[in-house]
């Protein structure tokens, strides 16, 4: 970070830095179609779009990895604030006392996509002679609810808000866009030192906009937020939770982001032969049984409460199978089944009936170990619950976390034989 005495020094810096990425070969970048002029930007070019009293936005990449893609196609806005902003009343602000804070708030993307932009909402108060606001851009992991991983790709954004006591929304792009982004959580970080007196948005619960809970009576928050701060020569403290050290219940931060979601349209090729008739999504009668007696699923971050309410499989035997998942934004379902089905196994699907989540299968070894013995392989990443029972007194149970792989299981004492 720079300090306002050094602006000349970082705008030629920033020039440079353009100048340098426009000289990069376009044929040279990742992810572009040559052929779709929608898709191609002149490496290192900014497009920004300036409302709320902001001017030109510049933007450069710290250390930038050869061949940065360029490609966007906008289409969902990620926003959890409501556009005001409480601590830009003049009774709520305070003198920033760190020198360098970092603010991170975490966005839940149920499917994987490319960045096309980013949105930061600032305020210059009445006293701040300096209309330029300098800010560092990063991404992280999610690490268990808490920024983790640093992607090794910064960015460096310099904004500007025309008049004192006014509030500026800058939406930047250019060498933003395309970054790709996996489903799941993602974190996003705005850092700036406190000597340039810019104050980054936070939005608050109020009278008005109660804090949700859920029904157990737990808050339930649209999204997670994160600061922390570190003095000039020292180093960063921990990650600190912005809802229990604040005078106000923060709701979220002035931070957005814009993902494409939809993916980029391939040759069609040679005409595939005819499938066949497509399945049938409607369980039929014999799939919408109880699913019989089912044990509470773990309460530990990651795992979802839901519990299945019908069997869409029932195996020889009058082995029932029912699984419920919930998405990283909440979104919570039974799976259906219908792609394949046999009196020892199956297939399960969440979203689309062309696409197969889980294999289950259940098999006779009361001969072998005196146990019914249970297979699973998960094509998910989604947190969901799992259950076979025997529709009278035994469970056998599988749980997924949210973000994780699902392990393949073979247990060959899962469900012990009864006459």
């Amino acid at each position: 970070m720079r300090l306002d005495s050094s602006r000349i020094v970082r705008n030629v810096i920033c020039l440079v830095s353009l100048l340098a990425l426009a000289s990069t070969p376009i044929a040279a970048q990742r992810g572009i179609d040559l052929l779709d002029p929608e898709q191609v930007l002149p490496a290192g070019t900014e497009r920004v779009e300036a409302r709320g009293g902001a001017s030109t936005a510049r933007i450069r990449v710290v250390d930038p990895p050869e061949g940065v893609t360029q490609a966007t196609h906008g289409t969902t806005e990620y926003q959890y604030d409501d556009d005001d902003f409480e601590n830009f009343e003049e009774d709520n602000l305070t003198r920033l006392l760190s020198f360098e804070y970092e603010y991170a708030q975490r966005f839940d993307l149920e499917r994987s996509g490319d960045l096309v932009s980013l949105t930061v909402c600032f305020l210059r108060p009445a006293t701040d002679r300096g209309s330029d606001v300098f800010y560092d851009l990063h991404f992280y992991d999610d690490d268990d609810g808490e920024p983790g991983r640093q992607d090794p790709l910064s960015y460096d954004v310099t904004a500007s808000i025309r008049r004192p006591g006014q509030r500026a929304c800058t939406t930047v792009s250019g060498v933003l866009a395309g970054k790709p982004l996996r489903r799941g959580a993602i974190w996003v970080g705005i850092s700036w030192q406190s000597n340039t007196n810019k104050i980054l948005g936070i939005d608050s619960y109020t009278v008005e906009d109660e804090r949700p809970v859920d029904s157990r009576g737990r808050y339930d928050d649209a999204t997670e937020v994160r600061y922390r701060e570190r003095d000039e020569l020292g180093d960063w403290s921990e990650w600190l939770d912005d809802r229990t050290n604040s005078d106000f219940t923060v709701k979220a931060y002035g931070i957005r982001i814009v993902v494409d979601h939809r993916p980029h349209t391939p040759d069609p090729g040679p005409t595939p032969p005819d499938p066949g008739p497509t399945p049938d999504p409607t369980p039929s009668p014999e799939d919408s049984v109880p699913p019989g007696p089912l044990t509470f699923p773990p309460t530990g971050p990651g795992y979802t409460d839901c519990i299945p309410t019908v069997s869409r499989l029932v195996f020889d035997g009058d082995y029932r199978v029912s699984l419920c998942y919930e998405t990283p934004t909440g979104t919570k379902g039974e799976a259906n089944a219908g792609i394949y089905k046999s009196s020892k196994s199956g297939l399960l699907w969440f979203f689309d009936n062309e696409n197969a989540e889980v294999l289950i299968k259940v098999l006779d070894g009361c001969k072998e170990t005196g146990h019914r013995w249970v297979f699973m392989a998960a094509a998910t990443d989604l947190a969901f619950n799992l259950y076979v029972t025997d529709g009278k007194s035994q469970t056998w149970a599988y749980h997924n976390m949210q973000g994780q792989p699902a392990v393949t299981q073979a247990n060959n004492m899962a469900l012990k034989c009864t006459p």
